[in-house]
């Protein structure tokens, strides 16, 4: 009767052990998971960052309005080039150039 008792003890602080492992090896996993999220995060958090303070430095605003506004300086003189449109090709994207000149290709 102790025999069973205690085989049925241990078999029950095994159970434990089994369980406690189990759980400490998922909360591993979701731990590294979070931390390669963080990183993921906090580098694009870093990107963004930059991109603000690149729209708010006065080289991307005067860059902005030459391109967009056609503001110029005082003493600069605006020189606009009016050029013909490129033509149109029927090339698809990934297509070779050859494929587009003569046809579909050499079919296998």
């Amino acid at each position: 009767m102790v025999f069973a008792i205690a085989l049925l003890l241990i078999g029950l602080f095994l159970y434990a052990m089994v369980q406690t492992a189990a759980q400490s090896y998922r909360l591993r996993d979701t731990e590294r998971a979070l931390f390669v999220e963080v990183q993921t995060l906090r580098d694009q958090r870093a990107e963004l960052e930059g991109l603000l303070t690149y729209l708010n430095s006065d080289e991307y605003v005067e860059a902005f309005a030459r391109q967009q506004f056609g503001l110029v300086r005082p003493g600069e003189t605006l020189v606009e080039v009016d050029a013909p449109p490129p033509p149109r090709t029927n090339q698809q994207p990934g297509q070779r150039w050859w494929e587009a000149l003569f046809g579909a290709g050499v079919s296998p």
